[in-house]
């Protein structure tokens, strides 16, 4: 029987060996809200989970056509600035299953190491690994593994000029990584995700009073686009991704997102979508 199941245990140690750490996702006076599809650099006990209906969740998925979708992860910190996280998806269809089918994906996977984090001038730059793992979704995933080295970055506008203050609670937030599969008929790509981020909370806190009572003064409005560009020669050259507008409430220690999905192209899936996410986060 195939590991079907294996994300399940795996979550669980997740969800559950928690010591308080370090906010996450915060530089300087900027905090950087998790978006749904682009990750963030910044390693974090957490958990999340969320779904919709969506033609394309993030890059690396084979779906065309319009389908529900659930997703559960976690990550711990064991080591400070050291992350390790664990996604799980089921779709229904789920075109990553021979025959379609409804169905998990094979687990995703995320490791990363935290190299610079700028108060200052509100950056971040982490090295990482991000793919799936062969052998662990449905009856009908691939054997394949992936693997993808990736520099995830982050970068607020708080030291912007005050004459130019009201793009200070401007930021984004992005991935830029080359995906390779154990199995070489498969096809490598560049992952170039990023989102753009206007952050309310800034707003609100650090650069003019809005006047907004709750919940308008605690809103980020972010748009995510998360894209792969093939880089093989049976698909050498082609953009697939979505253009995902919406927002991230900031809760104390916890996130509501909720954003549109539009595919970039005709290659990209066809219909639109949306998406919701909850997301808790264990730390000061």
């Amino acid at each position: 029987m195939k590991l079907t199941f294996i994300g399940l245990p795996i979550l669980a140690i997740l969800i559950f060996n928690v010591r308080l750490a370090n906010g996450h996702g915060i530089a300087g006076d900027r905090y950087f809200p998790p978006t749904i599809t682009v990750d963030d650099p910044f390693a974090a006990y957490e958990v999340h989970m969320g779904g919709g209906r969506t033609p394309n969740i993030g890059v690396n998925n084979s779906n065309a056509n319009a389908g529900n979708v659930m997703m559960l992860g976690g990550g711990i910190e064991p080591i400070d600035g050291f992350g390790i996280a664990i996604d799980s998806l089921y779709r229904t269809p789920n075109a990553n299953l021979t025959p379609e089918a409804s169905g998990v994906d094979n687990l995703y996977y995320t490791v990363k190491k935290e190299l610079i984090i700028n108060d200052k001038h509100e950056f971040a730059i982490t090295l990482g690994v991000n793919g799936q793992i062969g052998g662990t979704g449905g009856s009908g995933t691939a054997n394949s593994t992936s693997y993808g080295p990736t520099i995830f970055y982050a970068k607020g506008f708080g030291d912007l000029p005050n004459s130019m203050r009201l793009l200070k609670p401007m930021a984004v937030t992005g991935i830029l990584g080359y995906q390779i599969f154990t199995d070489q008929a498969q096809p490598t790509a560049l992952n170039w995700g990023f989102t753009l981020q206007y952050s309310f909370l800034y707003l609100n806190e650090h650069v003019q009073p809005t006047g907004w009572g709750a919940p308008w003064n605690r809103l980020v409005a972010m748009v995510e686009f998360p894209l792969q560009t093939c880089m093989s020669s049976i698909c050498n050259g082609q953009v697939t991704g979505s253009v995902n507008p919406g927002i991230v409430w900031v809760g104390q220690n916890f996130n509501l997102s909720a954003e549109a999905v539009f595919p970039l192209n005709n290659q990209s899936g066809r219909g639109t979508g949306i998406l919701f996410q909850l997301h808790k986060h264990f730390g000061r």
